[in-house]
C-alpha cells in the first residue's frame, strides 16, 4: 500500500511540471545538439595535433580560453533539454493567506511606484496589495489609503537601519524583513515581492502562486524582463538581448532538479519556508543568498516562466556599470562569507550550480580580460602560441560557432526567452560584452579586499523615472581609453617578426574599445538631457576621442601588411591567400615585388610528401 500511494504522490507531483521540449522539437533538439557536438569534436581533434603546439604558455592560455568559449556552452545545452514548466490550475492550500509588496526606495519617485501598485490591485487572484515604503509622504499615505493599499515602513526604527546584515540599512532586505517582522510572517502564507518599477501583467499573481501546490517548494522566481525603457537606452537593450535566455530558457531547466535562481526585481516566498531559514538572505544579491539558504535548509524552488512583469533597465551606462560592478561584488562576497558554511549541506549537483554561479562573473571577466591581453603578450615576447594558420583555424573553428548561433535562434522559437522577441546578434549585445568585465573584475577584486580587510560598501539605488543628468564622468570612460591605448601602444613600439599577427589582434581590439568609447559617449548625449555649461567639456572629449581613433588607422598602416601576411601563412592546412613575387626591373621595385593574391586552397608542405 505504502509503495502504491507513493506511486501516486510522485504522479501528482509530476503533475504539476509539463516538459518544455515534447516530440518533434525534443527530437530535432537532439539533432541539433549532436551536430554542434561533433563539429566541437571536429575542432578539438585539430587543435591538438601536436605540431601545432610549439611554446608550452602560449598552448596553456589558448586552451583554457578555447575550452571556455567552446565547451562552457554544452552545460546550457543540457540544462534547457531538461526544461520543464509550472501547468494546471491554482492548487494553494484552502484559505491560503496571499500578499503582494512592492519596495520603494527615497529615490524612487511614486510616479513609478503608483503603475506597479495599479497593476498589483488589478490581478485576478484575491490579496492584500502592500507598499515597503522607506520614508513615505503624507500624499503616498493618502494615496495609499484611498486605493486600499496597507503601508510598511521602517522610518524612524534603527533596529532595522544596522549598518551590517541583518536588517541593514539603505538596502532591500532591510526594509523588507520590517514587514516579514510585522506583518508577513504572522498574517500571509505566501508573499509576492517587487521591486518599484516592475509592472505586473494580468495573470501574473496566479502564475507565480501555482508552483506551491508542492508542499517541498518554498521559493518561486520569474523572468527579469527589464524593457520597459529599451526603446531609450542602449544599455537596458544590452543587457536585455545578453540575459534573455537566462532568464527563460536556463532557468526553466534548472526546475528539472536543480534550483532556480532568485532575480531580486521580483519573486514569490512560502512565508513558512523564509521564516524557517532566519529571512532574507545577506548582501545586495539578497536574491542569491536567499535561494541559496533555502536550498541549503532543504527546500526546493520553481521557475514561473509565465510570469510577466516588465521592469527598467539601466538608463544611463553609469547605472549600467554600477549595476555590474555592485553585483560581481556582491556574489563574490557571498562566495567567501557565506557560501562556506552552506554550500556543503548541498548534494553534489546543487554545489556544483551555485559555485558556477557565484563565480560566473569572475570567471567571465577573467577570460575577458585574458583575451584581452593575449595579444599584448605575443607582441612583448615576440612569440607565437601556436603554430597554426588563421585561415586553417576558422575553417575548423567556424562550424562549431555557426551551428551554435543556428542552435540559439531555434532555441528562441521554442518561445522561452524572456522577452520571447529578445535578438540573438545585436550590436548593443556585442558592445555590453565588451563594456561589463573591467567593472565586473573591479567588483570582484573589492570583494576580495572587503572580505579580508573586514570592510564594507554603502551600495547606490538604481535611479527611476526622468531628470536632467550629467555627462559621464571621467572614471566611467577611462578604462575604455586605457585599454585601448594598452593594447595599440604595443603595435606602434614593439618589433615582432615571429608574432607579427597579433599586430591586427591588438589593432583590433584597440578599434573595439575607442568604438565602444565612442557609443558610449556619443548614445549618453542623445538618449539624455545633459546637465552641463562646461565649455572645455566637448571640445576637450572630441579631442581625446580623435587621437584614439586615429592610433588604430597608424597601426595599420604600420604594420598590417606583415600582419596579415603572418596570419595567412603558408603553413600546412588551409590558406586564402598566395604569395607572388616578381623580378625587379623597370618601374617596378619596392613593394610592388611582392603581392597577396587571393587564392583559397588547401596547403601541404613537401616535407609531408
Amino acid at each position: 500500500m505504502t509503495s502504491i500511494r507513493t506511486r501516486a504522490e510522485v504522479m501528482k507531483e509530476r503533475a504539476l511540471m509539463t516538459p518544455v521540449l515534447q516530440g518533434r522539437q525534443r527530437a530535432e533538439y537532439v539533432v541539433c545538439a549532436t551536430l554542434w557536438l561533433a563539429a566541437l569534436v571536429y575542432f578539438w581533434n585539430w587543435w591538438f595535433t601536436p605540431a601545432h603546439h610549439v611554446d608550452p604558455m602560449g598552448s596553456v592560455l589558448l586552451t583554457l580560453v578555447l575550452a571556455w568559449v567552446t565547451i562552457i556552452p554544452a552545460y546550457f545545452i543540457i540544462v534547457f533539454f531538461r526544461a520543464e514548466k509550472p501547468t494546471g490550475q491554482l492548487r494553494t492550500p484552502a484559505g491560503s493567506r496571499i500578499a503582494m509588496v512592492v519596495t520603494k526606495a527615497p529615490s524612487e519617485p511614486f510616479a513609478v511606484v503608483a503603475r506597479t501598485l495599479d497593476a498589483m490591485l488589478a490581478q485576478n487572484v484575491p490579496h492584500d496589495t502592500w507598499l515597503a515604503d522607506e520614508d513615505p509622504s503624507p500624499s503616498t499615505l493618502e494615496w495609499c489609503r484611498k486605493h486600499g493599499v496597507q503601508v510598511s515602513t521602517r522610518r524612524g526604527r534603527k533596529d532595522y537601519h544596522r549598518q551590517t546584515w541583518p536588517r541593514r540599512t539603505r538596502c532591500k532586505e532591510g526594509n523588507l524583513a520590517f514587514f516579514y517582522d510585522h506583518h508577513g510572517y504572522e498574517d500571509y502564507d505566501f508573499v509576492v515581492q517587487l521591486d518599484a518599477d516592475h509592472v505586473p501583467e494580468q495573470g501574473y499573481l496566479f502564475q507565480m502562486l501555482r508552483p506551491f501546490a508542492d508542499p517541498a517548494v518554498g521559493y518561486v522566481s520569474a523572468p527579469s524582463i527589464c524593457d520597459q525603457n529599451a526603446d531609450e537606452s542602449w544599455s537596458a537593450r544590452g543587457r536585455l538581448y545578453a540575459e534573455a535566455s537566462m532568464h527563460g530558457s536556463l532557468q526553466v531547466g534548472f526546475n528539472h532538479g536543480l534550483s532556480p535562481l532568485c532575480i531580486g526585481s521580483h519573486y514569490a516566498v512560502r512565508t513558512k519556508a523564509l521564516r524557517s531559514i532566519g529571512g532574507l538572505g545577506p548582501e545586495l544579491a539578497e536574491d542569491h543568498s536567499t535561494t541559496l539558504m533555502m536550498n541549503a535548509h532543504g527546500w526546493r524552488g520553481i521557475h514561473a516562466l509565465d510570469a510577466i512583469a516588465h521592469g527598467d533597465g539601466p538608463r544611463t551606462f553609469a547605472d549600467l556599470i554600477t549595476q555590474e560592478f555592485q553585483w560581481s561584488r556582491s556574489l563574490m562576497m557571498i562566495l567567501l562569507q557565506y557560501s562556506p558554511s552552506l554550500i556543503k549541506r548541498l548534494p553534489l549537483r546543487l554545489k556544483i550550480q551555485f559555485l558556477f554561479s557565484q563565480l560566473w562573473y569572475s570567471l567571465f571577466s577573467l577570460f575577458m580580460a585574458l583575451m584581452f591581453v593575449m595579444p599584448i603578450i605575443a607582441l612583448v615576447r615576440g612569440k607565437t602560441f601556436v603554430d597554426v594558420s588563421y585561415p586553417d583555424f576558422l575553417l575548423h573553428f567556424v562550424p562549431q560557432s555557426v551551428l551554435l548561433i543556428l542552435f540559439a535562434y531555434r532555441w528562441r522559437s521554442t518561445h522561452t526567452f524572456r522577452p520571447v522577441n529578445a535578438r540573438i546578434l545585436s550590436w548593443e549585445m556585442t558592445l555590453f560584452l565588451f563594456a561589463r568585465w573591467p567593472w565586473a573584475l573591479a567588483g570582484a577584486l573589492a570583494a576580495i579586499r572587503d572580505w579580508a580587510t573586514g570592510s564594507f560598501v554603502d551600495f547606490r539605488v538604481t535611479p527611476k523615472g526622468t531628470s536632467e543628468i550629467d555627462p559621464l564622468p571621467f572614471r566611467v570612460l577611462a578604462p575604455y581609453a586605457l585599454l585601448s591605448l594598452a593594447s595599440i601602444l604595443p603595435v606602434l613600439s614593439v618589433s615582432a617578426e615571429e608574432s607579427s599577427g597579433f599586430y591586427i589582434f591588438a589593432t583590433m581590439n584597440a578599434a573595439i574599445y575607442t568604438l565602444l568609447l565612442l557609443v558610449i559617449i556619443v548614445q549618453h548625449a542623445r538618449e539624455n538631457t545633459l546637465g552641463t555649461n562646461k565649455r572645455f567639456y566637448r571640445p576637450a572629449l572630441a579631442s581625446a576621442l580623435l587621437a584614439l581613433t586615429a592610433l588604430p588607422f597608424v597601426g595599420i598602416m604600420e604594420h598590417g601588411r606583415a600582419g596579415v601576411q603572418s596570419l595567412i601563412w603558408d603553413t600546412d592546412g588551409y590558406v586564402l591567400f598566395d604569395n607572388r613575387f616578381s623580378v625587379a626591373g623597370a618601374g617596378i621595385g619596392g613593394r610592388g615585388l611582392h603581392r597577396m593574391v587571393l587564392n583559397p586552397h588547401w596547403h601541404v608542405s613537401d616535407t609531408d610528401n
